[in-house]
């Protein structure tokens, strides 16, 4: 097999091939020997021509390693003059480096009995913010030999290769040791010497035609054989039209054939290269045109059934390869290797072997029917959703939505009937929350296989639970092939689709774009948008969409006008009329809710056609549950002028500042009445809850608050809290519904959710809201039961009329007290942070006390030195003649180490502790256990 792409040998340290990037002295170089390495930084990206100093960042991929691509033993200390890694400026933008002047294996330090089967680099400027790679962005491989008799062609460095008629290949052969060396083309010797080390000859003058060009080079003893195949294209493609009924992407005909179809216009010539052709090039796997040219499709038959085929399509004349937007799998060699196998069994490897080019497709005929039982789900109405907003990487610590999957029961305890998952279609990277996307058929593996995703689906639905999925379509990142198509790297800061990319502005046509902005006024984006839309419904039978920054989808361009780009636009309202229509004709009553944020004429008019909109009340409900002045009247659609009840109106979102963080920094207080302290400010959380939950329209929960959730939006792994750690990864803690009062607010919140999702009274269209002052009146009217809902968000106690609509008996919801209202104006008092919810018909009480009758001010225990290495001394004194246990912890909850298991004596508690001496430098909890009593501190490791 020959070396992989863009991995390149030399011929000597004085002639440079054309196109390399790497060469070396000696030319096959062993792990035991002294080699110089050159790098011409023109090659490649390209991004580090001209830069001085350079450093290389350099590892080797060994035998006890974990793949093709995973680096060992590297060094370089990333962002640093590193002096270890400084390359040696040759001229002319080559540049050099000897490994410290030893064997590659002592430079590395590789231990004995390991081998070396590359050597990995990428190569920085000192910063880091520069970085050389190879020409798709990957890293950049070098082989090395074993120490026997070698011989290759060195350049071209690809084992098939395709080129115009009127185009040449320069063929470089070269030779460990002086050989007989003998070039030919389909047995026809072209070209020889005796006795040399490498020999030189130029492909030129074939017709169009496959040629398998061989060396043969003979030592005297050993016979050495490397070949080529060249694929000269003919003066024009093949036009033909495409088979009735074949779509873009991948269309499956039987268990052994597929046709495949690219949309490619401008380009001239397209191959499909893979499992199935042994990834090379070959007159029959090239595509056919379309007879306007802009359309290439191929059958491809004797697929064995069942079986998955890694492909790619490489497009001329650019020498692109891409995998194909429409495929619902792709590998790629960065981030499949970080997903477990528990959560992903048995994933297909990326073929490194035969591409470096990111990411690879997957197609699979005969692919196993999933086994629905869903059938006699009823969808959730509009009205009575109360939805429940998950980031699968911040709720479970294994981030497998199977986990998801297996935690149903804590959904139906909360009582909500939906789920929305932010964006699980295939995104860059792993950790991520998914607005950046790629491909959008795929499902993202690393929250696990496609058959996770549909049980999850059909087990919400048999618990009666919706599923919505979060879509971002006014954008997509690099990776995806619609951009890379058509794509300019040197153009802005960090390249630009070009004008003659049918799907992607070259700009962005509003200042809140990320990634690169779709057209959704041309033709091809609204037919792959609806054919997205569609295929979640259809093969995955979620219930709808939550589409992403939907004011985005307009041509009207607003940049530097905030104003313009929230203002009525009529185009944007077509657009989405049409998606619209088109995802109702295929499931009439799936939900489609904008996160919209546009003037309210435009999501009047778009609410009035069905779509439902987020209502993003953040800051009124903060400014509540803090103690001071807000009104929540805009969380109503009534009040918007809207028809029907289309707001999806929250108090926290993925994208908005968690509300009891806040209450605990900034919460107001008068006298003992202090909403930072924690059990008042959880009491806050229920009462805003209960108000949030009372207002008529569907309503949404974002993961964790309702049991109080305190960390930060911007929280950072190392503790601290920064705005650039906005979509890190927050700490997963499952041991909050353990805490009294969080589970309280826990109960508070699904008994209030069950009113909204069963009972008519809190879907009526006769309410009023009185929420603009401190005190607080909500006021449903219905048939079956009025309601009232009360509380007083100030930090002083006053009297205040419920202004209940009718005398009578009257029930308190969460205690089951009744009492009798006589005088509809009489004033009740309300403590600080005192609420109600009364109705005129009795109701089941809900079981919301949990054997706590008054707060236990938590204990601290002292703990020194601030930051401690490797011992750390404890006062115990509280726990003294008390058994007890002494751990550290994660700031996400998980066990790192036990420290003491013991009795503490009576008079001497204060110990000193070992700390494992692996222990990773950061930010830790210490938890002591005792007989009666728990004690926690913040404790800090650094060497």
């Amino acid at each position: 097999m020959r070396k992989l792409l863009l991995i390149l040998l030399l011929l000597s340290a004085t002639s440079m091939l054309q196109a390399q990037i790497l060469w070396t002295e000696p030319a096959f170089p062993t792990q035991t020997d002294q080699v110089t390495l050159y790098y011409d930084a023109t090659e490649g990206n390209g991004d580090v021509a001209g830069v001085i100093p350079l450093f290389a960042h350099t590892g080797v991929i060994t035998s006890d390693g974990d793949g093709p691509n995973d680096w060992n033993y590297v060094i370089g200390e990333w962002g640093t003059a590193d002096g270890n890694t400084l390359m040696t400026v040759e001229g002319g933008n080559i540049y050099s480096f000897n490994f410290g002047g030893q064997t590659l294996e002592d430079f590395y330090g590789v231990p004995d009995g390991v081998e070396i089967y590359d050597l990995a680099f990428v190569f920085r400027n000192t910063t880091g913010t520069l970085v050389g790679r190879a020409e798709d962005g990957s890293d950049i491989f070098f082989p090395l030999s074993d120490g026997s008799y070698s011989a290759s062609f060195s350049a071209p460095t690809n084992n098939s290769i395709a080129i115009a008629s009127d185009e040449s290949v320069d063929f470089v052969a070269i030779a460990s040791e002086d050989s007989d060396i003998i070039i030919e083309v389909d047995g026809s010797e072209v070209a020889s010497a005796s006795g040399v080390g490498s020999l030189e000859w130029t492909f030129s003058g074939y017709a169009s035609g496959e040629y398998t060009v061989t060396l043969n080079a003979d030592n005297g003893m050993d016979t050495v054989t490397d070949e080529v195949t060249v694929v000269v294209l003919p003066d024009t493609p093949n036009v033909a039209s495409a088979p009735a009924g074949i779509q873009k992407g991948i269309n499956y005909i039987d268990g052994e054939t597929v046709v495949l179809m690219l949309y490619a216009p401008f380009k001239e010539n397209v191959f499909v290269v893979g499992d199935f052709n042994n990834w090379e090039f070959s007159n029959d796997y090239l595509m056919n045109v379309t007879p306007d040219l802009s359309t290439y499709w191929i059958e491809i038959s004797g697929l064995t059934p069942g079986e998955e085929y890694r492909f790619h399509y490489h497009i001329m004349p650019d020498n692109m390869r891409v995998a194909d937007v429409y495929a619902d799998k792709i590998l790629d060699p960065w981030n499949d290797p970080w997903i477990e196998d528990e959560v992903y069994p048995n994933l297909l490897d990326f073929p490194s072997e035969f591409t470096s080019n990111i990411p690879v497709s997957v197609l699979q005929t005969n692919q196993p029917e999933y086994n629905w039982t869903d059938q006699d789900f009823e969808r959730p109405p509009k009205e009575r959703l109360v939805i429940y907003e998950l980031l699968v990487r911040d709720w479970v610590e294994d981030r497998n939505l199977a986990s998801v999957r297996d935690s149903l029961d804590y959904f139906e305890r909360l009582g909500i009937n939906a789920i929305q998952l932010m964006p699980v279609n295939e995104f860059e990277g792993n950790d991520s929350w998914g607005y950046n996307p790629m491909f959008y058929f795929a499902p993202d593996k690393y929250y696990g296989p496609e058959e996770v995703y549909k049980d999850f689906v059909n087990e919400c639905h048999n618990r009666g639970i919706a599923v919505i999925l979060d879509m971002a379509l006014n954008h997509s990142f690099g990776q995806n092939p619609q951009v890379r198509m058509w794509f300019d790297p040197d153009a802005g800061q960090f390249g630009e689709p070009t004008a003659q990319n049918p799907y992607f502005n070259s700009q962005p046509t509003h200042d809140f774009n990320v990634g690169y902005d779709y057209n959704h006024e041309a033709g091809v984006v609204k037919d792959f948008t609806k054919r997205v839309l569609e295929y979640w419904i259809e093969e995955y039978h979620i219930d709808g969409y939550r589409m992403d920054l939907s004011k985005g989808f307009t041509q009207n361009n607003t940049l530097g006008n905030i104003g313009a780009w929230n203002a009525y636009d009529q185009s944007r309202v077509d657009i989405w009329n049409d998606y619209g229509s088109h995802v109702w004709s295929v499931d009439p009553d799936a939900y489609m809710i904008l996160e919209h944020f546009a003037d309210n004429p435009e999501e009047t008019a778009l609410a009035n056609n069905g779509f439902m909109f987020w209502g993003n009340h953040n800051h009124d409900f903060n400014e509540a549950t803090m103690g001071y002045a807000s009104n929540f009247s805009w969380a109503s659609y009534q009040e918007r002028g809207w028809n029907d009840p289309h707001l999806v109106a929250f108090a926290e979102s993925h994208d908005e500042e968690r509300l009891m963080y806040k209450n605990l920094l900034f919460g107001n207080s008068n006298g003992n009445y202090n909403i930072t302290n924690e059990d008042i400010a959880l009491a806050r959380m229920e009462m805003a809850h209960t108000f949030l939950l009372s207002i008529p329209g569907p309503k949404m929960l974002w993961q964790f608050g309702e049991v109080g959730y305190d960390y930060s939006i911007n929280h950072c792994p190392d503790g601290t809290v920064n705005p650039d750690c906005r979509t890190a990864a927050k700490p997963v803690r499952w041991d909050y519904p353990e805490d009294p009062e969080r589970q309280r607010l826990f109960r508070v919140t699904g008994a209030m959710a069950k009113l909204h999702t069963t009972e008519d009274a809190f879907s009526t269209t006769n309410f009023n809201l009185d929420v603009g002052g401190f005190g607080k009146r909500i006021h449903l009217y219905h048939p079956d039961m009025n309601v009232v809902v009360v509380g007083n968000f100030d930090v002083t106690g006053f009297e205040m009329v419920p202004g209940f609509p009718n005398t009578g008996t009257w029930y308190d919801f969460f205690t089951g007290e009744s009492f009798q209202v006589n005088d509809l104006n009489a004033a009740f008092f309300f403590e600080a942070g005192e609420y109600h919810v009364y109705t005129d018909q009795p109701l089941e009480t809900p079981d919301i006390e949990v054997g706590i009758t008054e707060a236990v001010e938590p204990l601290s225990v002292d703990a020194w030195p601030v930051p401690f290495r490797d011992e750390l001394n404890i006062d115990l004194s509280h726990f003294a003649g008390e058994q007890v246990s002494v751990s550290l912890f994660n700031l996400s909850g998980k066990l790192v180490e036990t420290l003491y298991t013991g009795k503490v004596g009576n008079y001497k508690s204060r110990m000193s502790v070992q700390v494992s001496p692996v222990l990773a430098d950061g930010m830790y909890s210490l938890q002591v256990v005792g007989e009666n009593t728990v004690a926690t501190s913040t404790v800090i490791k650094k060497k």
